[in-house]
C-alpha cells in the first residue's frame, strides 16, 4: 500500500504522522513523498481556531476532488465534527482511534526485528528532527478551546515508552528530538506514583545521547524550577514558548486560565536569572469576548513589560460547543482586526530586535532543509533558541550540527550565518 500523509495543526500532529508513519512502513506500507503516486492519503486534523477548522475541511476536499486515491481522515476537528468528515472522507477516524490506523489498514502486525535506518519522507511535511508525542489531552478547560472535547483528560506516556521512541529515533540518525503534547508540562501528573514533566526531561538525558532536545509550547504554570535549571543543559534547547493568551487579569479569568500577571511575572523573572540565554515565545488572543479597549491596553502594556522574543497572535473566533461562543460582548470585527493588528506589529519588531542582537554572536545550527538561488546553494536550520538561519555553502550541512557566525538579516528578516574555517577565521 501506497501512503502519504498530511496535516492541519501543531507539532503534536506532526509528531503522530511521523510516528504513523513508522508504525505504517513496519507493517509493509511504502509511504510516499507525492500524492499522485498513493492508493491512501491520510490527513490530520486540526480545530483550534474557526480557521484550522476551515483550512481541515479544505485539504480534505483537495486530496478528494484531486487525487484518486482514498482519503482518511483522523484528528481534532474529525473528533468534533464526525459526520462532517464521514460526509467529505473515504473514512473518518476519532483521536481515539488514530493510534489504530496502521493496524486497521494494514491488518499485519508491525515487524519489530527489522529497525528503520531513517525516518519515512512526509513530503513537504518532512522534517529532519524527531517529534515525540509524550502526553495527549488536558487538565485545564480553557473556555475559548475545543481540545478537552476533541482529546479528553490529559494521559501520559509512560517515561520508558518515551525514551523506547527516543531510541528508535537515535537509529534513525535524528539528531534533535522535539516533546510534544497538549499539555506538555502536565506529563507525568496522572501516573501513579505522580510526576513532573522535569523529571520525563532528565531520564531522557540521562538514558539517551540524542544531541538535541527540544521542547514545545508549555503552560506557565507548569514550568518550575527544576525544569528551567535544566535549560542550562548543553542538551537541552534555550527556547521556551509559553502561552499567555491575555495580559489582562479579568480576561484571564473569563479564559478560565489558572494564571495571573503577577504569577507570569513570577515564571518570566525565574528563567531570566536562572537561564538568560532562553528565548521566550507566546500566543495572544485578541478580542476576547468582553475585552474593552481598557483591557486590551492593560493587555498590551503588559505584554510589552514581558519582552518576549516572538508571539504568534490569534484573532479570536468562537468555537461551538466552547464556553466562549456563548459569552456575551464579543468584539466588533473591525476592532477586533484592529487590535491583532496592533499585536503583530509589536511582535514583529520584537522579532527584529531579538535577531539583530544575535548579530555577530556564535550558534550552533542544526541545518533541515537545502535550497539553490542564483547566489548558490544554502542551508536553512535552527538554532538552539530556535531562530531560523541560512548559510551558504559547498559543503552539505544537511541534518548536520554545525557552528556559525550570525552576520545579517536577509530580506525574509531571518538570520544569515557563514561557517568559520579551520584556523578559526570566517569564510565570506
Amino acid at each position: 500500500m501506497k501512503i502519504y500523509l498530511d496535516m492541519v495543526g501543531c507539532r503534536l500532529n506532526q509528531a503522530e504522522i511521523d510516528a504513523m508513519a513508522i508504525d505504517l512502513v513496519n507493517r509493509g506500507a511504502n509511504i510516499v513523498s507525492d500524492p499522485s503516486l498513493a492508493d491512501t492519503i491520510i490527513i490530520n486534523t486540526c480545530c483550534v481556531t474557526a480557521k484550522a477548522s476551515a483550512d481541515s475541511r479544505k485539504m480534505i476536499r483537495h486530496y478528494k476532488n484531486m487525487y484518486p486515491a482514498k482519503v482518511i481522515s483522523t484528528g481534532c476537528w474529525v473528533s468534533v465534527a464526525e459526520q462532517d468528515a464521514l460526509d467529505i472522507s473515504d473514512l473518518a477516524y476519532l483521536n481515539s482511534q488514530k493510534e489504530l490506523i496502521p493496524e486497521l489498514l494494514l491488518k499485519s502486525p508491525p515487524d519489530t526485528l527489522n529497525e528503520l535506518k531513517q525516518k519515512p519522507k512526509l513530503g513537504h511535511r518532512n522534517r529532519t528532527r524527531g517529534f515525540v508525542k509524550v502526553q495527549d489531552g488536558c487538565m485545564n478547560s480553557c473556555s475559548f478551546c475545543l481540545t478537552t472535547i476533541s482529546r479528553g483528560p490529559s494521559v501520559s506516556t509512560p517515561a520508558e515508552g518515551v525514551l523506547e521512541r527516543v531510541k528508535q529515533l537515535e537509529g534513525m540518525n535524528i539528531k534533535e528530538i522535539v516533546l510534544t503534547g497538549v499539555q506538555l508540562g502536565s506529563w507525568g501528573k496522572d501516573l501513579q506514583p505522580g510526576r513532573r514533566f522535569s523529571d520525563l526531561l532528565e531520564f531522557l538525558l540521562e538514558h539517551s545521547t540524542v544531541s538535541r532536545i527540544r521542547l514545545s509550547s508549555i503552560e506557565p504554570w507548569d514550568v518550575d524550577q527544576k525544569l528551567v535549571n535544566l535549560l542550562n543543559h548543553q542538551r537541552v534547547m534555550s527556547h521556551l514558548h509559553i502561552p499567555l493568551q491575555s495580559g489582562a487579569d479579568e480576561t484571564l479569568k473569563a479564559m478560565r486560565r489558572p494564571v495571573n500577571q503577577e504569577r507570569f511575572s513570577q515564571v518570566l523573572a525565574m528563567i531570566h536569572e536562572t537561564s538568560p540565554s532562553t528565548a521566550i515565545g507566546t500566543d495572544v488572543i485578541s478580542g476576547f469576548p468582553g475585552e474593552t479597549e481598557e483591557l486590551f491596553e492593560k493587555s498590551y502594556e503588559f505584554i510589552q513589560k514581558c519582552d518576549f522574543s516572538s508571539g504568534h497572535v490569534f484573532s479570536f473566533s468562537p468555537m461551538p460547543g466552547t464556553l466562549a461562543s456563548e459569552l456575551d460582548d464579543q468584539v466588533q470585527p473591525s476592532v477586533l482586526k484592529s487590535r491583532t493588528n496592533r499585536l503583530l506589529t509589536h511582535f514583529g519588531a520584537q522579532e527584529n530586535k531579538y535577531k539583530l542582537n544575535k548579530v555577530g554572536k556564535t550558534v550552533q545550527v542544526l541545518f533541515e532543509s537545502k535550497k539553490t538561488s542564483p547566489k548558490g546553494t544554502y542551508y536553512r536550520g535552527f538554532s538552539e533558541d530556535y531562530q531560523r538561519v541560512i548559510c551558504y555553502s559547498d559543503e552539505n550541512l544537511l541534518n548536520q550540527i554545525v557552528e556559525i557566525k550570525l552576520v545579517d538579516l536577509t530580506e525574509k528578516n531571518d538570520l544569515l550565518g557563514i561557517l568559520p574555517t579551520k584556523n578559526g577565521a570566517c569564510l565570506p
